[in-house]
């Protein structure tokens, strides 16, 4: 992570005004993370990149740019780009839920039967898999997590992952790297064997 933050737009900064502290921090943080990735591929200024991401609201980028999607966790952030609709989640590996009350609640009966015989430590970190899978989804259908986490439906370990009541079908990257879990939610349709990775 930088060891100061990078700059953001007049229209950010008031943003960061008027949140707490905290959140301030970490939407300067992420926003100003995107302008600097997208300057540093696209070649111009950060502040010229044409980005609109209030908080709570999916980021939007000007007409011809494509689309993109952000995700953080405790000690990472997730920014993806793409010339079709994108939802991206991240989590850390080793972070602790209440791994069965929530695969309870908001998963099918056949997801949770994918869980009966692991341990603790595999049922948490499934579950957890599976909720970063649906969570991306919903990032790509920039719908609200809780009318749609249960919608969902993601066998472990698939390709795809679809939606039962709008009909939605999306190509899923779930994967992990060091201490992370992510996935990438893009549109079947698009020609990408495996997105671009860069690590910075």
């Amino acid at each position: 992570m930088p060891s100061e933050l990078l700059p953001i737009s007049s229209d950010e900064k008031k943003w960061v005004n008027q949140l707490t502290t905290n959140r301030g921090w970490i939407y300067h943080f992420s926003r100003g993370c995107v302008r600097n990735v997208m300057s540093e591929i696209s070649g111009l200024d950060p502040l010229e990149i044409p980005l609109k991401a209030d908080p709570g609201k999916p980021p939007l980028l000007a007409e011809g740019w494509g689309h993109i999607s952000i995700s953080h966790c405790s000690d990472a952030l997730l920014i993806g780009w793409s010339a079709g609709k994108i939802g991206v989640d991240l989590e850390r590996r080793d972070r602790k839920i209440k791994a069965q009350k929530l695969s309870r609640r908001f998963f099918t009966k056949s997801e949770n039967y994918e869980l009966e015989n692991l341990n603790p430590s595999e049922t948490n970190e499934q579950v957890l898999r599976r909720w970063v899978v649906k969570e991306a989804a919903i990032k790509w259908q920039s719908a609200k997590i809780s009318t749609n986490i249960s919608q969902w439906i993601w066998t472990n370990n698939s390709s795809f992952v679809s939606h039962k009541k709008l009909g939605h079908h999306l190509k899923v990257y779930n994967q992990s790297y060091k201490k992370w879990i992510f996935t990438i939610a893009l549109n079947t349709d698009l020609k990408i064997n495996n997105p671009i990775l860069c690590i910075h």
